[in-house]
């Protein structure tokens, strides 16, 4: 993930929000039903803490922008809150993804899935760990996306504007189900996406709650309207995020991404590299090799050569080039509409973090 260049006033309160975040856990804990509900949240506590609060970062940073602009001021209370929301929905995203893709690792480290036996409060089987783990990190994440909404509607603000950021929520949820459904489907055997529909699909599932949810909800609690071109920045720069996933996650510095370099191999995804290999003559071999949880370690590394010498790396980091430097160009345009100049040169700030990102 991406470090972005924050004012002093927004490190502090990212601070605050990690202290929410804490609270957040320990009321879950004391407020466990059972004992397992309370191991449940002590191990989905950790998961929860470890984020670098990218989102919540580009949410209070781009409020504090528009602070500076004629727009309504808002307590920062309200903000915080806002912000741990948005980290709420972001680690159920999370959990369910772990789940949908049977991952047991997250950022390096076992994740709820793989951390089974300490919810069950004893050593379990291959079998019982999954099944046990799998049904743990659904249930947290529906809880986490009830809260996130919660926060929302709780928030002490007009009746308008909490409307305003529950469509915003909504519309985020629905884009991003169908983003995730679609990858699922993509995975099949029996599917066989272009690039175009690889692209419409990554837009969906990451660039929606990455980019376009933090900034819609600044927006909104600041009382400011759209400006003319955001929905362009955030699909271009929601792409080029999603795309540089796809690069890292399989030619990417496995310590600093935190995941294995076969993972989306094995795991079959269809990500923009596949997509561009499909087209060429190396298909079917890497076809063949695609989707199998018990490749080698040197079939597994076979792939990874076929995707490098199709030329589908070079073309996919060529896309992802280019939707940067449309969002560079939309958030110029933005930062000159007026009341917009510090909130364009937050679009800028966050593109630019996001291109030298190695994470």
């Amino acid at each position: 993930m991406p470090t972005l260049p924050l004012p002093v006033s927004t490190e502090s309160a990212l601070a605050q929000v990690r202290a929410r975040l804490e609270e957040y856990v320990a009321r879950c804990v004391a407020g466990a039903s059972g004992p397992e509900s309370e191991r449940l949240w002590r191990v989905a506590g950790d998961s929860l803490r470890g984020g670098k609060l990218v989102r919540p970062a580009i949410l209070l940073v781009a409020a504090e922008a528009l602070d500076g602009e004629e727009h309504r001021a808002v307590d920062s209370g309200a903000r915080l809150d806002l912000a741990v929301a948005v980290e709420l929905l972001h680690s159920a995203f999370l959990l369910h993804d772990d789940v949908i893709d049977h991952d047991v690792l997250r950022r390096g480290e076992p994740n709820l899935i793989g951390r089974a036996h300490e919810v069950a409060g004893q050593e379990l089987g291959r079998a019982s760990h999954r099944r046990l783990g799998e049904a743990a990190g659904i249930l947290a994440a529906d809880v986490l996306l009830a809260d996130a909404h919660q926060l929302v509607a709780r928030l002490d603000v007009p009746h308008d504007v909490r409307l305003r950021m529950l469509d915003v929520l909504g519309e985020t949820l629905a884009q991003s189900v169908a983003g995730e459904l679609a990858d699922v489907l993509y995975s099949l055997p029996e599917t066989s996406p272009d690039v175009e529909a690889v692209l419409a699909m990554s837009a969906r599932k990451t660039g929606v709650y990455t980019v376009r949810l933090p900034l819609l909800l600044a927006l909104a609690v600041a009382g400011a309207q759209v400006p003319t071109g955001l929905e362009e920045y955030c699909t271009s720069l929601g792409l080029a995020f999603q795309l540089q996933d796809d690069v890292l996650g399989v030619f990417g510095d496995p310590e600093e991404v935190g995941k294995d370099p076969y993972s989306d191999i094995r795991e079959g995804k269809v990500t923009a590299l596949v997509a561009w290999v499909r087209a060429g003559a190396d298909w079917p071999r890497l076809a063949s090799l695609l989707g199998r949880g018990d490749l080698t370690a040197r079939e597994a590394q076979e792939a990874v050569d076929l995707i490098e010498s199709s030329g589908a790396r070079a073309a996919v980091e060529q896309d992802a080039a280019m939707h940067l430097a449309d969002a560079l160009a939309q958030a110029a345009r933005i930062g000159e509409q007026p009341g917009y100049a510090a909130f364009g040169a937050v679009l800028e700030g966050v593109a630019r973090a996001i291109a030298e990102r190695r994470s």
